[in-house]
């Protein structure tokens, strides 16, 4: 009968102790649950507790923090900025407007700074990086120009007397007769601008801009704002572009070829009636007569295949093929990226 009594009361204990243990470890989860940060966007995290900033505790209240845009976000008494309080900002008026500017009612804020002479009551964010109040327009948190500032495309603007490019005005541009051209291009009455930059030698009664970074005068053609070559010069694609005489790979003269006879097969390659390039460089080893662009850098002739104008070893021609995303096939393997993949 003891035994029996005993027996009963280790029992009782073990069961209570498991019973323990198992309501330990379900408040320890709770715990653990409670403080696993969760990710709330622009490098802040926070749990039941606490705020981070890409892993760093910030003084902020856990209960009421919110993540805004663009590196801002705010509490019920503090508005910070990448992880810092920005001391003179009133979080009760605090509003982010768009491409790094935010305002409350007496400030203007860009990137966390305070952006001196502007009316806060009149701010607001444009597009492409400019904003504007009553009397000026800024960009990057500057003043670039008056409120009538207006964006041209391609970094460009004007107001109704000073070009701008970046936000940094260009000091020989006619305001009146500028014009954007695309690709970087520009022009006024007399010169021809480049990304703010004056191009030398230009015409600007003449000046065009082609395509894929051409533009082209009476006499020249010109990429990246420089002369390439003569006014006839064609872009033919893929990068090259051809004159009567020449042949340029971006801008820059491909050695040792015949422009009468050369084609842009796309992707980097090209080829004249008996040697194949690949982005203005010759390749070895290739036979113009049975040469193809395959596609992803990919290319083959006869006997054999390419990768951005290298030999493929142990590579099929007669079987190849390209797939996508960098893979090709023939009868026996599978490449990638000019590789032979591992099985």
């Amino acid at each position: 009968m003891k035994k029996l009594i005993i027996l009963s009361i280790v029992g009782l204990l073990f069961v209570n102790f498991d019973g323990l243990r198992a309501i330990e470890k379900s408040s320890y989860s709770k715990i653990i649950n409670q403080k696993r940060p969760g990710s709330l966007g622009g490098g802040y995290t926070k749990d039941n507790f606490d705020v981070y900033y890409r892993g760093n505790k910030i003084d902020a209240s856990a209960s009421s923090f919110k993540y805004l845009d663009d590196g801002y976000a705010m509490d019920n008494w503090k508005v910070f900025y990448n992880g810092r309080k920005i001391e003179s900002a009133s979080v009760n008026s605090f509003r982010y407007l768009g491409g790094g500017y935010a305002k409350d009612n007496w400030k203007v804020f860009y990137c966390g700074k305070v952006v001196d002479k502007a009316s806060a009551s009149s701010f607001e964010y444009t597009k492409k990086g400019y904003a504007k109040d009553n009397w000026n327009t800024y960009s990057n948190g500057e003043v670039v120009g008056g409120s009538n500032l207006s964006d041209l495309g391609g970094r460009y603007s004007k107001d109704t007397w000073s070009v701008y490019y970046n936000g940094r005005k260009i000091e020989k541009a006619s305001a009146n007769s500028f014009q954007y051209l695309g690709g970087g291009y520009a022009k006024d009455t007399w010169k021809v601008f480049y990304r703010g930059e004056v191009v030398d030698k230009a015409s600007a009664s003449s000046f065009e801009y082609t395509r894929e970074g051409y533009g082209k005068d009476t006499w020249n053609t010109y990429s990246d704002g420089k002369i390439v070559g003569r006014q006839d010069l064609s872009n033919i694609g893929g990068g090259y572009s051809k004159d009567t005489w020449s042949v340029y790979f971006n801008g820059e003269k491909v050695a040792d070829v015949s422009a009468s006879s050369f084609n842009s097969l796309g992707g980097g390659y090209g080829k004249d009636t008996w040697n194949v390039y690949y982005n203005g460089k010759k390749v070895r080893d290739a036979s113009a007569n049975s040469f193809s662009n395959l596609g992803g850098g990919y290319a083959k002739d006869t006997w054999k295949v390419f990768y951005r104008g290298e030999v493929v070893k142990d590579a099929s021609a007669s079987s190849f093929e390209y797939m996508k995303d960098g893979y090709g096939k023939d009868t026996w393997n599978v490449f990638y990226r000019g590789e032979k993949a591992r099985n």
